[in-house]
């Protein structure tokens, strides 16, 4: 459990997570300091991909000067194939640039060998909603029990009204939340493979979250969820705290789901990533060249008939 040990043994937490509001997105500081008992790990944090960004438009190549054309209009002869090499490589830059565009937000993938935990109790509830956030249970329970079943850990996610006691003027406290959070751990559960994961709403919070999410490990589950780990759950969790197309049930699920995923190596692995990449990328020339030989055909055809 947390720093500071306690009937279970030692442990580890990270720092808390203070973000912008899920309507404004993006990270907004409040790493909380270290505890006592060892080292605290926050990770960086990640601004993720912005809500209300530009929206990018293709409407198709233009070439002035009658070089190149779908409808009448003069035709060099001589040109058709020149032309259809440039088409094809706008092509290929348009593709490629979509592609960029559409994969620009990267997440880490785990590089360390991990051993899920063992002897884990199950624990009746997987979470506790106090600001009634959560409509449909099962968007983030399946997403929590996923995550056991791959790390061992069983995961418990707190979303806590406001407490003036936990706030000083408007301020975290997080020395009097890790307390809080303890005495909840040891009062719940019976070993060490399980982890609190906690939102304290601000004072006149809403479902924008303005409030600190908090991590509050047993030992055993600070043996998987490691400072790489970590970093990778957050990076996950602000790319999906600012899609406001998830509710808030499932951009907490998601995480969890992603994160089991990476840091257990179920197919987020570097060959894995390498391999789609490249097969993305040999289908969108595949598609240019059909479309080129395409071109230089009918170019060809038209010239043929001039």
């Amino acid at each position: 459990m947390g720093r500071g040990g306690g009937s279970h043994g030692g442990g580890g937490h990270s720092g808390g997570r203070s973000f912008g509001g899920r309507s404004g997105g993006g990270f907004n500081g409040g790493f909380g300091g270290p505890g006592t008992g060892g080292p605290g790990f926050g990770g960086p944090g990640f601004g993720g991909p912005g809500v209300g960004g530009p929206r990018r438009g293709w409407g198709g190549p233009f070439f002035p000067g009658g070089g190149f054309g779908w409808g009448g209009g003069p035709r060099r002869r001589g040109g058709g194939c020149l032309s259809a090499i440039i088409v094809a490589l706008l092509l290929i830059s348009v593709f490629s640039s979509f592609f960029r565009n559409g994969t620009s937000t990267e997440v880490t993938v785990s590089r360390t060998e991990r051993t899920a935990v063992t002897g884990t109790r199950t624990y009746g509830a997987w979470y506790l909603d106090e600001l009634g956030f959560v409509d449909h249970d099962t968007d983030l329970t399946d997403g929590l029990k996923y995550f056991y079943s791959q790390t061992g850990i069983q995961p418990y996610v707190m979303l806590l009204d406001y407490d003036p006691s936990l706030w000083n003027n408007g301020k975290w406290n997080e020395t009097a939340a890790e307390g809080y959070l303890a005495q909840v751990y040891n009062e719940t559960f019976s070993d060490n493979g399980h982890l609190i994961f906690a939102y304290f709403a601000c004072e006149n919070d809403s479902e924008d979250m303005d409030g600190t999410f908090y991590f509050y490990y047993g030992s055993a589950a600070y043996s998987v969820m490691d400072d790489e780990a970590e970093t990778i759950f957050w990076s996950y969790f602000d790319i999906n705290y600012n899609n406001l197309g998830l509710s808030i049930a499932e951009f907490i699920g998601q995480t969890f789901r992603e994160t089991a995923d990476n840091i257990m190596h179920n197919g987020t692995g570097d060959n894995f990533s390498l391999m789609r990449t490249v097969s993305i990328f040999v289908g969108i020339c595949i598609i240019v060249i059909i479309i080129g030989v395409i071109v230089i055909k009918r170019i060809n055809r038209s010239e043929n008939q001039s």
